[in-house]
This record gives C-alpha cells, structure tokens and sequence, in this order.
C-alpha cells in the first residue's frame, strides 16, 4: 500500500518557542518550560563539588566528582535534572552538565539556583550560563527538538479510510510539529507516520527504512547524505519525547525507527 504519493508539505516556519536566536541575558522573564520524557536518548551527568553533612566542601575542586542524573524539563533560562538521594551541595554553586548520547556530547556551565527534596530524590533547578555563542547554538537545538515534540497534542483520527485504504491519526502543536499515524481500518495496527519538527521530516512504514526531509518556506526535498546525519540525530531525540498525549503504540511505532 502507497502511504506516501508526495513530498511532505511542512507547516508554516515559524519560531520555535522560547527559543531566541541569541544568548539572552540574565534578567529575562520566566521562560517555558518543556517536559523531558524518560525514554529522551540524551543522559545528563552533573559535576559540581559536594559538601559533607556539616555543609563543608569536601574538595577545592568538582573534577571526578560526576554524578549521573535524570533531565526533567528544560527552557532557554535553564534545566532541572534529577538525581539520587543523599547528595549535597548548596544553592549558588556553579557546577556542569554534560548532555550525551550516541556520538553526541554537550557541556553547560549553570548555576544551582534552587534545590528540592522528593520521594524520588533530590531535583536540582539550574541556570545556564552561556559564555560560547556555539554552547549556546547547540543548546537550542536540543531545547527546539524537546520542545517541538513535548508539545504534541492529539487533532482527530478520521472516520473513514483515506485514499491510501488507512484511518488516519493527527497530531499538531500551537508550533511548527505535527505527527500522522496511518492505522490499518480492520485492527487498527499503526502502519506508518510522517513525523514534521520544523525544519525537517522523517516518515517510515512498516517494511520500509526511514526517509528524511529538509523543509523551508519553498517546500520539502530530499535531505542529503551530511544532512541525513543530522536528521536522523534529531529524529532520535524527537522520537525519545513523544508525550503521553500521543498513544502508546504510535509512540512504540515512531521509536521503532529511531535506532
């Protein structure tokens, strides 16, 4: 069956939320948040000097000491990563965060400007500190990719096949995303997507490889093979934070193809 008889048609580019061109200062209003889903491929690991139970330092420095931590949501102003019980430290320590995942790695220099005890452990709130406008490119990337797939909400499944023989499934953010699931009318298996995030698209079928997409206000085309590389990075971290709002199988279908 023919899914795809066109090239993807992206929604308007429009700019991503909260996500400025430049590094903004300090003083700037409350930015958005954007939740970060467990399975998100991208592991966060925090360095910063650690205090015994009197509140002293146990060292002049915050070399080797890493701990490896839980990204929780994140904005242009800064993140909150979550780590285990029993660690110490105090508000106002500068310390890093390392974002990693295959072939990726990115380091941020925050400040700890607020803490906060759960059940779960102990929530780190923490405030970027850009000084490399290339720091500062590399984390708006990450922040678009979560936020443009964090905000997905479901739009409608259709009441009838539609000329490819298949139910189709929609969702759509108040921002340039969208996600279709093409679903079998018998038993309502999800047989293929077309994921938008923007600037690109991915779109795959059961049987079939992933295709990726550049877009721009002219149209779609082919991404080349460099752009591919970078596609299907994003493609990964996208398909990673898929939120609750869309069901699980198209979630579990969507990943399948982000390996």
């Amino acid at each position: 069956m023919l899914f795809f008889k066109r090239s993807p048609k992206p929604p308007p580019v429009v700019p991503a939320p909260d996500v400025p061109e430049q590094i903004p200062p300090v003083e700037r209003r409350r930015a958005r948040r954007f939740k970060v889903q467990p399975e998100f491929p991208l592991r966060a690991v925090m360095s910063f000097v650690p205090r015994d139970d009197t509140g002293a330092p146990v060292s002049n420095s915050r070399h080797g000491w890493n701990w490896k931590g839980a990204l929780v949501d994140c904005s242009e102003q800064g993140l909150r990563v979550r780590l285990g019980p029993g660690v110490r430290t105090e508000v106002g320590e500068t310390c890093e965060v390392r974002l990693s995942g295959t072939d990726y790695e990115l380091s941020l220099s925050c400040l700890l400007s607020n803490l906060s005890e759960e059940k779960e452990g102990v929530l780190f709130g923490l405030q970027l500190e850009f000084a490399d406008p290339q720091n500062w490119q590399g984390y708006c990337r990450v922040l678009e990719t979560v936020a443009l797939s964090a905000a997905l909400k479901p739009e409608g499944r259709s009441a009838k096949p539609d000329e490819s023989g298949y139910v189709v499934e929609r969702y759509a953010s108040d921002c340039a995303s969208s996600l279709t699931a093409w679903r079998h009318p018998d038993g309502g298996e999800v047989s293929a997507f077309e994921l938008v995030m923007r600037d690109w698209t991915a779109r795959a079928a059961t049987g079939q490889e992933a295709e990726y997409f550049s877009n721009s206000e002219s149209g779609s085309r082919p991404a080349t093979s460099a752009h591919t590389i970078e596609i299907h990075r994003w493609f990964q971290w996208a398909a990673g934070n898929l939120p609750p709002a869309v069901t699980a199988d198209v979630r579990a279908f969507v990943r399948g193809f982000a390996k």
